[in-house]
Protein backbone atom coordinates (compact mmCIF):
# COMPACT_ATOMS: atom_id res chain seq x y z
CA UNK A 1 0.00 0.00 0.00
CA UNK A 2 2.39 3.00 -1.38
CA UNK A 3 -0.59 5.24 -0.25
CA UNK A 4 0.63 5.14 3.54
CA UNK A 5 3.98 6.07 2.23
CA UNK A 6 3.91 9.64 3.87
CA UNK A 7 1.85 8.89 6.51
CA UNK A 8 4.68 6.49 7.71
CA UNK A 9 7.34 8.94 6.60
CA UNK A 10 5.89 11.73 8.92
CA UNK A 11 5.83 8.99 12.21
CA UNK A 12 9.05 8.54 11.53
CA UNK A 13 10.14 11.92 11.74
CA UNK A 14 7.81 12.70 14.09
CA UNK A 15 9.78 10.52 16.48
CA UNK A 16 12.99 11.44 15.34
CA UNK A 17 12.17 15.20 16.52
CA UNK A 18 10.76 13.38 19.49
CA UNK A 19 14.35 11.87 19.99
CA UNK A 20 15.86 15.70 19.24
CA UNK A 21 14.28 17.62 22.01
CA UNK A 22 14.66 15.56 23.93
CA UNK A 23 11.01 13.98 24.92
CA UNK A 24 11.47 10.41 25.32
CA UNK A 25 8.47 9.36 27.23
CA UNK A 26 6.54 10.07 24.24
CA UNK A 27 8.63 8.10 21.52
CA UNK A 28 6.88 4.96 21.80
CA UNK A 29 3.27 6.57 20.30
CA UNK A 30 5.24 6.69 17.03
CA UNK A 31 6.59 3.08 17.15
CA UNK A 32 2.61 1.91 18.85
CA UNK A 33 0.67 3.78 15.39
CA UNK A 34 3.19 2.04 12.82
CA UNK A 35 2.37 -1.49 14.93
CA UNK A 36 -1.46 -0.26 15.24
CA UNK A 37 -1.26 -0.01 11.37
CA UNK A 38 -1.03 -3.64 10.23
CA UNK A 39 -4.20 -4.13 12.29
CA UNK A 40 -7.15 -4.00 9.58
CA UNK A 41 -9.72 -1.88 11.75
CA UNK A 42 -11.07 1.69 10.80
CA UNK A 43 -10.26 3.49 13.74
CA UNK A 44 -7.05 2.58 13.57
CA UNK A 45 -7.24 4.94 10.86
CA UNK A 46 -9.48 7.35 12.93
CA UNK A 47 -6.29 7.08 15.62
CA UNK A 48 -4.11 8.11 12.88
CA UNK A 49 -5.45 11.34 11.84
CA UNK A 50 -6.04 12.45 14.79
CA UNK A 51 -2.25 11.76 15.74
CA UNK A 52 -1.19 13.24 11.95
CA UNK A 53 -2.96 16.83 12.78
CA UNK A 54 -1.50 17.04 16.48
CA UNK A 55 2.11 15.86 15.27
CA UNK A 56 1.40 18.58 12.84
CA UNK A 57 0.60 21.01 15.65
CA UNK A 58 3.38 20.31 17.29
CA UNK A 59 5.91 21.00 14.42
CA UNK A 60 4.75 24.01 14.07
CA UNK A 61 4.89 24.91 17.90
CA UNK A 62 8.39 23.67 17.80
CA UNK A 63 8.49 25.78 14.66
CA UNK A 64 7.50 28.67 16.59
CA UNK A 65 9.91 28.28 19.21
CA UNK A 66 12.95 28.28 17.41
CA UNK A 67 11.95 31.30 15.61
CA UNK A 68 12.10 32.97 19.24
CA UNK A 69 14.58 31.94 20.17
CA UNK A 70 16.18 32.47 17.15
CA UNK A 71 15.38 36.14 16.99
CA UNK A 72 16.28 36.81 20.61
CA UNK A 73 19.86 35.89 20.06
CA UNK A 74 20.33 37.46 16.84
CA UNK A 75 20.94 34.50 14.75
CA UNK A 76 19.13 33.69 11.10
CA UNK A 77 15.76 31.95 11.83
CA UNK A 78 14.51 31.78 8.13
CA UNK A 79 15.65 28.40 7.12
CA UNK A 80 14.90 26.66 9.90
CA UNK A 81 11.74 28.07 10.97
CA UNK A 82 10.82 27.44 7.32
CA UNK A 83 11.42 23.31 7.71
CA UNK A 84 9.92 22.82 10.80
CA UNK A 85 7.03 24.42 9.32
CA UNK A 86 6.78 22.23 5.83
CA UNK A 87 7.42 19.42 8.21
CA UNK A 88 4.16 20.06 10.31
CA UNK A 89 2.23 21.42 6.73
CA UNK A 90 3.15 17.72 5.20
CA UNK A 91 2.41 16.04 8.08
CA UNK A 92 -1.10 17.34 8.89
CA UNK A 93 -1.40 17.15 5.47
CA UNK A 94 -0.52 13.40 4.94
CA UNK A 95 -3.73 12.89 7.40
CA UNK A 96 -5.50 13.22 3.99
CA UNK A 97 -4.73 9.44 2.65
CA UNK A 98 -7.16 7.90 5.59
CA UNK A 99 -10.22 9.56 3.40
CA UNK A 100 -8.92 7.09 0.36
CA UNK A 101 -11.42 4.49 -0.85
CA UNK A 102 -8.69 2.15 -1.00
CA UNK A 103 -7.31 2.64 2.40
CA UNK A 104 -11.28 2.59 3.86
CA UNK A 105 -11.22 -1.04 2.17
CA UNK A 106 -8.23 -2.18 3.99
CA UNK A 107 -9.32 -1.10 7.10
CA UNK A 108 -13.15 -1.69 7.63
CA UNK A 109 -15.55 -1.19 10.31
CA UNK A 110 -15.66 -4.48 11.72
CA UNK A 111 -12.91 -7.43 11.56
Amino acid sequence: MWRLTFPVLGAILFGAHLYFWGNYLLLPIPVILLILLFIPFRPVCWLWEICLICFGVEWLISAYQLYLRRIAAGMPFALGTSILVACGILTMLSAIVFFSHKVKNRYPLHV
